[in-house]
């Protein structure tokens, strides 16, 4: 009940990859044996990580480069 409660609330907090990525470790019995720390910090990674995913796809879509999918590697 709680844990729902807790999900909600990151949710309206718009803080979606850290409930999902919450949802995640209820639900899977091998983030048990990690203590809160870990967890923690692997939810605020998460989160972290998908806000600069799409703060950079944004910044990409805003440009309206002339080739939105060129990449350094496909350079020759």
């Amino acid at each position: 009940m709680i844990n729902e409660t807790t999900i909600s609330k990151l949710n309206e907090m718009r803080l979606t990859a850290m409930a999902d990525h919450y949802r995640n470790q209820l639900q899977d019995t091998a983030f048990q044996e990690l203590n809160f720390e870990e967890r923690f910090g692997l939810i605020v990674d998460l989160e972290w990580s998908r806000r600069k995913n799409n703060k950079l796809a944004k910044l990409i879509r805003k440009a309206e480069f002339r080739f939105s999918n060129a990449c350094i590697e496909n350079i020759e």
